[in-house]
């Protein structure tokens, strides 16, 4: 029995390893980032992923609203489907919308096409009910 839980456990740890570690250790070692650093005293960009979320969304738009601040919500395309009230209020707000694929899956662990699908998919979302073209592009897991 333990034989077979400790295939198991070296299973999951293969799989994490491959979904997580592999892909961002592969990135920094070659260089392959889509990310830019830059330095300020004065300025700084506040930036959300994953949502919209019915719960947090409107309190963190709300909050944003109350400092005079802009962001910038990378937005799931599934959640966006579920909720265009959203991401109408987010675009009305004065806020940067971007991509952030339809599902919160890897790109490592989807073929190329399946990856184009999934940020045209959620670009065609945003534009209709925004009807603006977004240009920006923030890969799940930061890869």
């Amino acid at each position: 029995m333990t034989t077979i839980l400790q295939s198991i456990l070296l299973w999951l740890l293969y799989l994490s390893s491959f979904y997580a570690f592999l892909p961002s250790l592969i990135s920094r070692l070659f260089g392959f980032r889509v990310f830019r650093r830059g330095r300020s005293d004065t300025l700084f960009a506040l930036t959300f992923d994953d949502g919209p979320d019915p719960h947090y969304t409107p309190r963190l738009l709300d909050l944003l609203h109350q400092h005079q601040a802009k962001a910038t919500f990378f937005v799931v395309g599934e959640h966006a489907a579920s909720h265009p009230e959203l991401i109408q209020r987010i675009h009305e707000e004065g806020h940067l919308i971007g991509i952030h694929n339809y599902i919160h899956k890897t790109n490592w662990l989807m073929r190329p096409r399946t990856v184009r699908n999934q940020i045209q998919r959620t670009g065609q979302i945003i534009r209709e009910v925004t009807g603006v073209k977004t240009c920006y592009y923030r890969p799940p897991w930061g890869l």
